[in-house]
């Protein structure tokens, strides 16, 4: 089942922490536990959790003592990665600093709280609904918590499939036999092997017509787009990718022009643009 199963950076990251300090079974991956063997202190009080480290070397973590079990072990591993990956007392960051590390955070919890080296040992049932039971009572975890871990682990399973498949390069012509395009187009794709919430690429696709337009193209940042599956990428292997340079920004709106994309690409009816592209552009754009 997790043969094709491909980890990102910050996964593999959570697990040579485990394996490092011993921590290799799922009844370890407990506050007391962890908080032993990483040298962390944790405080129980009435409000909200948090992470402060006052100096190098002591750590400390506040858990909120008005959740149950299960949401305190969220918090204190949420709160961890606080701790082993960034820098600075959490309640003094800047907004824009703290979003790309709390989204990091979140993710972190997932994969420390089921990690994929001690899931893949293990005799997962094949019913899926059966499965998400035995993940959640054998990581003690609630039922949804493992049904979001095991649909991501199942999404990224296909996309490591679909690149195998797409390095083969069985496919790369296709193309020519795909059904064309008319007007101009706007899909988005999540890539479930990235650690980004929110889709990771926009392709823009445009007919013939289109392509030879002087006019500009412009659309909403952030959609709503029609969504690209995996099986829809094949038709998408030969994208020209485009950078915050290449963009234009009118009336609150992103977009480009074929016209001048044509002499700096050549002629091209599809573009690929990385959301962290359109990101950096639009703080240039509106100043903040």
């Amino acid at each position: 089942m997790f043969e094709h199963y491909r980890m990102t950076e910050l996964e593999k990251f959570a697990e040579d922490l485990y394996i490092q300090n011993g921590i290799t079974v799922p009844k370890q991956i407990n506050i007391t536990e962890l908080s032993t063997r990483l040298n962390v202190w944790v405080h129980f009080a009435e409000a909200k959790s948090r992470a402060i480290e006052s100096r190098a070397g002591l750590r400390s973590i506040f858990i909120d003592n008005r959740l149950t079990p299960q949401y305190q072990k969220k918090d204190f591993l949420h709160e961890l990665c606080h701790l082993l990956r960034h820098v600075g007392n959490q309640t003094v960051l800047p907004e824009l600093f703290t979003e790309a590390q709390e989204n990091e955070a979140k993710n972190f919890v997932y994969y420390a709280a089921i990690p994929f080296f001690m899931l893949k040992t293990m005799p997962i049932p094949t019913n899926r609904q059966t499965a998400i039971e035995y993940i959640a009572y054998h990581f003690d975890v609630t039922l949804q918590f493992a049904k979001i871990r095991l649909a991501q682990i199942e999404r990224r399973i296909l996309q490591a499939q679909f690149d195998e498949v797409a390095s083969h390069s069985f496919v790369m012509d296709k193309l020519n036999d795909q059904e064309q395009v008319e007007g101009t187009a706007v899909y988005s794709y999540y890539d479930s092997s990235a650690d980004v919430s929110g889709p990771s690429q926009l392709v823009i696709e445009a007919d013939e017509k289109s392509v030879e337009s002087a006019t500009d193209f412009l659309f909403p940042a952030d959609g709503p787009f029609s969504r690209l599956d995996l099986e829809d990428l094949p038709n998408y292997n030969r994208c020209k990718r485009l950078y915050a340079q290449d963009l234009i920004y009118k009336d609150g709106m992103i977009g480009v022009n074929f016209a001048v994309l044509n002499l700096k690409y050549g002629r091209n009816q599809q573009y690929v643009l990385h959301m962290k592209d359109i990101e950096q552009f639009l703080r240039l754009e509106r100043g903040f």
